[in-house]
């Protein structure tokens, strides 16, 4: 009985071993570089633990911090790899397995601890780090908590891209893309012909538009890429399509480099050729 019972609990944590079972050295062989991420650089500053935001928006890390007392978190956006917050936690230790972000977008539950429903919400727009009771955290924060070992390797929808631990540097974390993907976000070094401002006389040929709108051009193939992976890389902007964040979008001329586009944008582009935001026009280009 004892036996059957061992053979059991081993076949349970196959069960729960990840779809990729292929061993990362392998899978990179069909990946590129794409990004590094730099930890603290004190002597103790190594990755514990990364997270995938399940509703697809960000990358959650935390890093060891000089004192037991304090840890590091660190939250990026997904796919721009821009930093939203890097913090210096008081607590013992966040366990990022038992931490959710809200569909939003807007605040992480951050777990404190390994046996108790303790949670600080984070507000990933000002820093702002507060207590909060489990009854608060979104998807049954009360429920019994789960004791896992912590992961240094993650991967976004559809193992696009892979997250982890720098094999010398134990406070750098790597990001390798799929090469096809790379591909079709790197296909040109140079500004390309449909993102340059039209001549003149091309502009008179067409509908009018209001100078004050900036405009950036795509052609049909991008509208597809984007369509089908939701991404596109075009000379310095980063086009991303995601509910949540085009809520709180806003774009600026001068420092804006990464746009986001709610889904309904892709619509408008293929049927009306445009889509139009205040003081941005994206636009397909005939």
């Amino acid at each position: 009985m004892q036996r059957a019972l061992v053979i059991g609990f081993l076949l349970s944590l196959f069960a729960l071993q990840p779809i990729s079972a292929q061993p990362l050295e392998e899978m990179l062989k069909d990946y590129r570089f794409e990004k590094r991420i730099k930890g603290p650089t004190h002597k103790r500053g190594q990755l514990l633990e990364v997270k995938v935001d399940k509703h697809n928006n960000y990358l959650a890390m935390t890093f060891a911090a000089t004192s037991y007392r304090y840890i590091h978190l660190y939250i990026y956006r997904l796919y721009t790899w821009e930093p939203v917050q890097e913090l210096r936690i008081k607590a013992k230790r966040v366990e990022l397995y038992n931490s959710v972000f809200d569909v939003d977008g807007k605040y992480l539950y951050a777990n404190t601890d390994v046996y108790k429903n303790e949670f600080k919400k984070i507000d990933l727009k000002t820093g702002k780090v507060s207590d909060v009771p489990c009854q608060e955290v979104p998807g049954n924060g009360c429920r019994p908590l789960e004791v896992r070992q912590y992961e240094t390797t993650a991967y976004t929808v559809g193992e696009n891209y892979i997250i982890f631990q720098d094999e010398k540097f134990e406070n750098y974390v790597r990001i390798f893309v799929r090469k096809e993907l790379q591909k079709i976000q790197n296909e040109e070094d140079d500004i390309p012909d449909f993102l340059k401002q039209p001549e003149e006389e091309e502009i008179e040929t067409g509908p009018k538009v209001d100078p004050t709108i900036f405009t950036i051009w795509l052609d049909q193939s991008n509208l597809k890429d984007l369509k089908e992976y939701g991404y596109l890389k075009v000379s310095k902007f980063d086009i991303l399509i995601n509910n949540s964040l085009a809520k709180t979008f806003e774009f600026e001329k001068h420092s804006t480099s990464t746009i986001v586009l709610p889904e309904k944008a892709i619509n408008s582009l293929e049927n009306k050729g445009a889509w139009i935001i205040e003081n941005l026009r994206v636009a397909v280009k005939e």
